[in-house]
């Protein structure tokens, strides 16, 4: 791999050694080779990502790769702000919208260490109109006929792993009139929103199947409650200061560092897209959004990720034991609970064959799975097209960014698996 970083706008490759040395005093930088991968594999990768800003398929990428907590690719291509011409960089701060799952996850899972909760602890210890939420039984002509109390009170536990029977609006029966934007307003804070929700009925009962929705953001509001502080401020103290997460939180540092969202129009020219706002973004805020509010760069997630794969520590800091990281990558939920889903698989099929740990997808012994990986891998993606996955076994951690929306969502991920698996010599 070249010394800097390359910078590809339009067809034109610029060196960017200022800001790859800024970088690569964070992460130790490796040839390919010293860590068991090939030159000519990553270099392949590396191709594959600039040829999405070659074909038009995105305004830029960012993308890299670790394995045995050494860097051995870090990339940039095309631009962050197309009308602006402003190019994409290290430091280039993204939506992470679902992505934020498992950052939040870790955080939160600081206060089950300092003995805040236990898993098995019911939710309604921290909110008791949580506890209240009666479960629909029965459903007819799009109107629901019948609801029953909670079987099985839902717990922490279920929230981590997404069987608490909480999905997200659209899941619920039109006729109840639930808004996805009213409940994650951004006038308001996850407190309000946690209360408008518990208004409704579950759509299961705990811990009877795995559904996505907003089981991250009542997580949030229980780790609010227990640790004293608003969620802001409580992630910056247990994760993002300990470990160097600098460009992590609700909203970025300048606004021009955020890259714009875009997709195809019907000329497949890229266009601005409006996408969903689960964060105030580009200035300070009061909903923080557990499971899609956090901006972030590929260097910090990076550095989030190898504090993972390190168990729990990273440059000294120690965030989580190590017992605690091998409990989130495990998997926690049964095949009777189902295999996970983003929207669907067909969608997405990077994430067929995958499990639930805690609050991030692990990979399925069963299968049957659309990408390679290792059994003990784990993953997740954003809803703007981010992706990473760690490998425990093979010792990688390996993140791609961009910002769009439209046609070919599923094609990054997949790049980036076929690139970082087919890298590996030994």
């Amino acid at each position: 791999m070249s010394s800097c970083m390359r910078l590809s706008v339009a067809s034109t490759v610029v060196t960017c050694l200022l800001a790859f040395t800024a970088f690569a005093k964070d992460l130790e930088k490796a040839e390919p080779a010293s860590v068991g991968m090939s030159a000519s594999g990553i270099a392949k990768l590396s191709a594959d990502m600039k040829s999405f800003v070659d074909q038009n398929r995105r305004a830029g990428v960012v993308f890299g790769v670790m394995r045995r907590g050494k860097l051995v690719a870090f990339e940039s291509y095309g631009l962050r702000n197309v009308e602006k011409k402003l190019p994409m960089t290290a430091d280039t701060a993204f939506r992470l919208y679902s992505q934020s799952r498992a950052v939040t996850g870790a955080a939160i899972l600081t206060l089950l260490e300092e003995g805040k909760f236990k898993l098995d602890d019911q939710v309604a210890k921290f909110i008791p109109e949580i506890g209240q939420m009666p479960v629909i039984k029965e459903i007819k002509n799009g109107q629901v006929i019948a609801t029953e109390p909670q079987t099985t009170p839902m717990t922490i536990r279920h929230l981590f792993t997404y069987t608490s029977g909480l999905g997200y609006a659209g899941d619920w029966p039109k006729s109840l009139g639930m808004n996805q934007r009213d409940i994650l307003s951004l006038d308001g804070t996850i407190e309000d929103s946690v209360k408008k929700l518990s208004k409704y009925p579950l759509l299961h009962q705990p811990g009877a199947t795995w559904v996505y929705g907003f089981s991250s953001d009542v997580l949030g509001r229980v780790a609010e409650i227990a640790s004293g502080q608003k969620l802001n401020v409580f992630l910056q103290q247990r994760l993002f200061y300990k470990i160097g997460m600098t460009d992590t939180g609700y909203w970025v540092k300048d606004p021009l560092m955020l890259a714009e969202v875009y997709g195809p129009d019907e000329t497949n020219k890229m266009v601005l897209k409006q996408a969903p706002a689960s964060s105030s973004y580009t200035k300070p805020g009061t909903l923080f959004s557990a499971g899609g509010g956090l901006v972030s760069t590929a260097p910090d997630y990076l550095r989030f990720l190898q504090m993972l794969l390190n168990g729990g520590v990273l440059d000294g800091a120690r965030v989580l034991k190590p017992e605690t990281v091998k409990m989130m990558l495990t998997r926690q939920t049964t095949p009777q609970q189902g295999l996970v889903y983003w929207y669907n698989h067909e969608s997405t099929p990077v994430f067929r064959g995958y499990a639930w740990g805690l609050a991030i997808g692990v990979r399925a012994a069963e299968g049957p799975h659309a990408a390679p990986g290792s059994e003990s891998d784990a993953a997740w993606g954003g809803l703007a097209n981010t992706a990473f996955f760690i490998d425990p076994k093979e010792q990688i951690a390996a993140v791609a960014m961009t910002q769009y929306l439209g046609r070919d969502e599923p094609t990054l991920p997949l790049v980036l698996r076929n690139g970082v698996y087919g890298a590996i010599v030994r």
